[in-house]
C-alpha cells in the first residue's frame, strides 16, 4: 500500500497485492482471507531530526519526503514497520528501549565451503538474541517489543537451515521461521534468543558457481541473510560468502 497524492487534504491511497498475494488469490478456494495489516515508515529519514532539531527536522521530513508507491514485492517493502501498541498511555509509560538484534557471538560474517569433510567449514551456528544497552539484569523490555519468533530470509539456491521450518517462499527467497527461548546468561530478565544452523552443503555445486560467483573468480559466492524480529520488527543482516575448494 502506498500513497500517491498526500499534498492536500484528500489522500489517495493505492493498495495492490503482494506477488504472495496474488499466488493465494488465484488458489480461488476461499483460503485467501485477509485478517491483519501492517504499516511502515521506509521512506523517513530520521536523521533530519538529528541534523536539524525536533521542529525543523520534523517539518523537513513532512516536506520533502519522497512517498513510495505500492511495492508487488514482499521482499523489499516493510523494511521499518511501525509498532501497534494497546492502550496506548499505559504502554507508552514503560517504553524505554526498543531492542535490537544482534548475534550472541558478535558475528558480523560469516564463510562456508559449499563441500568439504569438514561440517565446521560446511555449517555455521548462529546464536541472535533480542539486545538492550544495560547494565540492570532486572530490566525489561516491554511485553509488545518481545519477539515471539525470529524470521530468517535468504536465497533458496545457495543456502538452507537445518533445523528452521520454511513460513513462505517469494521466487527464489525462503523465509524461516525459527522459535525463541529464553536466553543463555541472560542482560535483561525477558531476554530471548533463536538458534540456527545455516549451511550451504549439498545445495551449491558447480552450475551454481557459475551462475552466481563474483566476476572473474568462480570459486566464490557472496549473499546475505537477514534475521527480523516477529514483534521488534527489528533487522539483523550477516553477509555469507559461500567458497569452493
Amino acid at each position: 500500500m502506498g500513497f500517491l497524492n498526500h499534498s492536500t487534504n484528500n489522500i489517495i491511497i493505492d493498495a495492490v497485492l503482494t506477488e504472495r498475494g496474488r499466488e493465494l488469490l488465484s488458489l480461488n478456494n476461499g483460503s485467501f482471507k485477509v485478517s491483519k495489516f501492517s504499516c511502515s515508515d521506509d521512506e523517513v529519514d530520521y536523521s533530519l531530526i538529528t541534523k536539524y532539531g525536533k521542529n525543523i527536522g520534523k517539518e523537513k521530513i513532512e516536506k520533502n519526503t519522497p512517498i513510495f508507491e505500492a511495492i508487488t514485492n514482499q521482499s523489499l517493502a516493510l523494511k521499518y514497520p511501525l509498532r501497534s501498541f494497546g492502550n496506548v498511555f499505559n504502554q507508552f509509560d514503560t517504553l524505554t528501549k526498543i531492542p535490537v538484534l544482534k548475534e550472541l557471538n558478535n558475528v558480523t560474517s560469516v564463510t562456508l565451503k559449499s563441500d568439504v569433510t569438514n561440517t565446521n567449514l560446511t555449517e555455521k551456528i548462529l546464536d541472535i538474541v533480542n539486545f538492550i544497552d544495560t547494565t540492570d539484569s532486572n530490566e525489561s523490555v516491554n511485553k509488545n517489543l518481545l519477539d515471539k519468533f525470529l524470521y530468517v530470509k535468504l536465497d533458496g539456491n545457495l543456502l538452507r537451515i537445518k533445523n528452521g521450518s520454511v513460513f513462505d517462499k517469494e521466487k527464489d527467497i525462503v523465509i524461516y521461521r525459527i522459535p525463541v527461548s529464553s536466553a543463555t546468561n541472560k542482560v535483561f530478565s525477558n531476554q530471548v534468543q533463536g538458534t540456527f544452523t545455516i549451511t550451504a552443503k549439498n545445495v551449491v555445486n558447480d552450475t551454481t558457481y557459475t551462475k552466481y560467483s563474483d566476476g572473474g573468480s568462480n570459486t566464490t559466492i557472496n549473499t546475505q541473510i537477514q534475521v527480523i524480529g516477529s514483534a521488534s520488527g527489528s533487522s539483523y543482516i550477516i553477509p555469507i560468502k559461500i567458497e569452493k575448494t
